[in-house]
């Protein structure tokens, strides 16, 4: 960071040096325009690319995904793109592109930025995702586990308790679930994921009661809705289950869910054929 801020510091004091300097032979007034057009080209060089992100943003918003992430590749290849930046490229790619180019990105590009140590978290945390999207589980994994040693972070144990779980290992997630109930016991995703537990575990009665509290609070993702599906349909309530898939099926698939919207179209087509046989 302070190496940054050094060379920040160099270039704008050469600026106004130049332009000092320049005064002697130019005129107070021509030295000024110069040191203003100075700062504009650094300006341009160095954060021209929030204008890539700008439009990616207003793209992204009119759900034009294509364009959106074509400006945020633009941006993230900026040698000055900052880490929450890269952050948002590298889940938009995954999310709407190819994750094999956010581990290229990752593999090739990521050594040469110099991100700052307050950005450099959450951009771990996104490379933990993109490591475990692209066949790497165990490394993306481990690369939480790492971080949760020294970072007792409520994003971190949502992304490595949910993690564990699309891995299979319940016995490993229900441990960090503890550790982070514990940190922080209001957090609905670490509920959500410990019910998920239970539903594996076919401890369907807890599993039951935890979804129905999330549902009660009208969380915004799938799992609670699509797991207390599974259970209604289970015990013969097909009109419940179906209700329950529907409102799934409006929301965001996660990053880091096994569950998808392929998934939830298979589960209603599954409570329809019971319904109708009932």
């Amino acid at each position: 960071m302070g190496k940054n801020l050094n060379k920040t510091n160099l270039i704008l004091i050469l600026i106004i040096a130049v332009s000092l300097i320049s005064s002697v032979f130019l005129g107070l007034q021509l030295a000024i325009l110069l040191c203003l057009s100075l700062l504009l080209i650094y300006l341009i060089i160095t954060k021209g690319y929030f204008i890539k992100v700008y439009k990616g943003m207003k793209a992204y918003k009119l759900e034009d995904y294509e364009t959106a992430l074509e400006c945020y590749r633009d941006a993230a290849m900026s040698k000055y793109c900052n880490g929450p930046i890269i952050s948002n490229y590298l889940i938009c790619e995954l999310k709407y592109g190819k994750a094999s180019l956010a581990r290229e990105y990752i593999n090739e590009n990521l050594k040469h930025k110099n991100i700052k140590p307050r950005e450099s978290l959450n951009l771990e945390i996104t490379k933990a995702i993109v490591l475990w999207k692209t066949n790497s589980q165990e490394e993306g994994i481990t690369l939480l586990k790492n971080l949760i040693k020294d970072n007792k972070n409520t994003y971190i144990y949502e992304t490595l308790t949910s993690l564990l779980i699309g891995s299979g290992k319940f016995t490993e997630a229900e441990k960090y679930i503890t550790e982070a109930m514990d940190f922080n016991s209001d957090n609905n995703i670490i509920k959500s994921n410990y019910a998920e537990i239970c539903f594996k575990l076919e401890k369907f009665d807890e599993a039951k009661k935890e979804f129905d509290y999330l549902i009660k609070e009208n969380v915004n993702f799938i799992e609670p809705y699509y797991y207390s599906a599974l259970i209604e349909r289970k015990n013969g309530n097909c009109d419940q289950a179906f209700e329950l898939l529907r409102t799934a099926e409006g929301l965001n698939e996660s990053l880091v869910s096994l569950v998808s919207h392929k998934d939830i179209d298979q589960a209603l087509n599954s409570v329809l054929i019971k319904s109708f046989n009932q």
